[in-house]
């Protein structure tokens, strides 16, 4: 009996510890809870937070699209106003000069009835000696006719005032418009010495076999990448410009900080400040770092447009022929000059021999 009883103690003792360990897991078990408890709270917080952030984002880029189409509205209402202006003037100058005329022939046409109604008072005068001469006299008198006086133009001339209306008024725009097309073209003191560029500075290429010994060093010039910077920087301000690729297999755009090595670098991409677009291999690629993020494009690119940002710190790339939107860059805080940056790449055995060529679209 005492080794059972013995026994039966030892196994409460077992017990107890046993579910004091148990209680004491249960224990972490809820403080690791609510520390993920914690954590989704803070999470839940951090994602309303940012949806607000994002409403607002939307909000701010509804009004900036909304003011555009104000200006759009307000051009085109000024646009309107100036032809039905030019419209009013015309209409009231060739209505008075018609009214002018009728008053000229309405004064003959009183005279004219003056004179009918003279000669046939004389014709109801009782005869008398002298009314012979009289009606000779009177006769001589009232040789009158009617003279026209000078015709005026009555064609209203709809070319003048209509015509290819829609075509005119989107010519006027291109003084207006903001950003306006960026005259560009490219620097050939940046030029890597295996780019040819056109005596216009708008088209460039690679070549394999060119001579360039006479290529002067120069710091500012590529010397391991096949690039070539835009002729002029930006700091300020929103620019726009296109690039003409239909015709190439690889090719690489965008913009890149002034002080970007000329040399190798390590990295490519954003990091390097440099914000490009690439296509190789039949996908267009926007390089960044630390690896490129693949893009989709619903139809082939003929030709890229660049919209860049200053104050926003972003450039844009779109279809230049649909203007789709592309994709964009956020480059954050930017201290420096930027230059556009081009890439026209190797010639790829033969398949890529053609042109990047700055298109400048006369509106």
């Amino acid at each position: 009996m005492n080794q059972n009883h013995y026994k039966g103690t030892n196994n409460n003792n077992c017990s107890k510890s046993l579910l004091s360990d148990q209680k004491e897991k249960l224990i972490q078990a809820i403080k690791r809870i609510k520390h993920e408890v914690d954590e989704c709270r803070e999470a839940g917080r951090k994602t309303f937070i940012e949806s607000l952030g994002v409403e607002n984002s939307f909000d701010v880029l509804k009004r900036e699209v909304r003011s555009e189409f104000e200006n759009l509205h307000r051009f085109l209402d000024e646009e309107e106003c100036k032809d039905l202006e030019r419209l009013q003037r015309e209409r009231q100058k060739q209505v008075k000069q018609l009214k002018e005329r009728e008053k000229k022939i309405a004064a003959q046409a009183t005279d004219l009835e003056t004179a009918i109604y003279v000669l046939n008072k004389k014709l109801t005068e009782e005869d008398h000696p002298k009314l012979l001469r009289e009606i000779q006299d009177l006769i001589k008198r009232s040789q009158v006719s009617f003279k026209p006086p000078a015709e005026v133009s009555t064609e209203v001339r709809s070319g003048q005032f209509v015509g290819p209306i829609q075509y005119r008024i989107w010519k006027h725009m291109k003084s207006w418009l903001y950003p306006s097309i960026t005259s560009m073209t490219f620097d050939p003191e940046t030029a890597h010495p295996n780019l040819s560029l056109s005596k216009s500075c708008t088209s460039v290429w690679f070549e394999e076999d060119k001579d360039t010994k006479d290529c002067q060093p120069n710091p500012q010039r590529f010397h391991y990448y096949y690039s070539v910077f835009g002729n002029q920087s930006f700091t300020t301000g929103r620019h726009y410009w296109e690039v003409e690729v239909g015709r190439k297999t690889a090719w690489r755009l965008g913009v890149a900080r002034a002080d970007v090595p000329r040399g190798e670098m390590d990295a490519t991409g954003t990091s390097s400040g440099i914000w490009t677009m690439a296509m190789k291999g039949g996908s267009v690629v926007a390089c960044t770092d630390p690896e490129p993020t693949k893009v989709n494009v619903s139809s082939r690119l003929v030709r890229i447009g660049l919209f860049l940002d200053c104050e926003k710190e972003e450039v844009s790339f779109y279809n230049a022929v649909t203007m789709s939107p592309i994709y964009t860059f956020s480059m954050e805080y930017v201290d420096v000059a930027l230059f556009p940056f081009f890439n026209p790449c190797d010639a790829d055995e033969g398949r890529n021999v053609a042109a990047l060529t700055i298109f400048n679209p006369s509106i």
